[in-house]
């Protein structure tokens, strides 16, 4: 089976039991988040200790995840990315499964993640740019995720 067919959830018949044919919709969507997290993430080529706690955060707080249940699916989001370069697959899952405001809360979420390091970087912002245009949202969606993940200042 080729990247692309694991990526579009095809199934190859002589593989019953493959992760796709036994994750329910609600694990699907769970592993959507945390590959376009961690997409966010690696986008500015810089491992910051603080972008994966705050995505461990959002996974927890957001999809009612224990945190080794967040951990699990971390490892898992990284295996099944190494090498890809398509948000597609993601994206359309979540339009075919989630209301606009669930999407919404997916692009604050990734705005989190950029923001946790303190600094965004162009490839995150356009990372999630495409991530955005990808989930059909408009540019209002786009602004006011990224106005309610921006860290507070006092």
């Amino acid at each position: 089976m080729g990247l692309l067919d694991n990526l579009f959830g095809k199934k190859e018949a002589s593989n019953p039991g493959s992760p796709q044919e036994t994750e329910t919709p609600q694990e699907q969507i769970n592993m959507a988040c945390a590959v376009l997290l961690l997409e966010v993430a690696e986008a500015d080529y810089a491992d910051n200790p603080e972008e994966i706690r705050t995505i461990i955060k959002v996974l927890e707080a957001e999809l009612k995840l224990r945190h080794s249940d967040v951990q699990n699916l971390l490892a898992r989001a990284k295996a099944e990315t190494a090498g890809a370069t398509d948000l597609f697959p993601y994206t359309h899952l979540l339009n075919q499964r989630l209301d606009h405001g669930q999407k919404c809360a997916i692009l604050t979420s990734m705005w989190r993640v950029a923001f946790a390091d303190g600094n965004i970087d162009k490839y995150e912002e356009l990372l999630i740019r495409r991530a955005h245009d990808l989930l059909r949202l408009d540019h209002a969606d786009f602004i006011a995720a990224k106005q309610a993940a921006r860290p507070t200042q006092i």
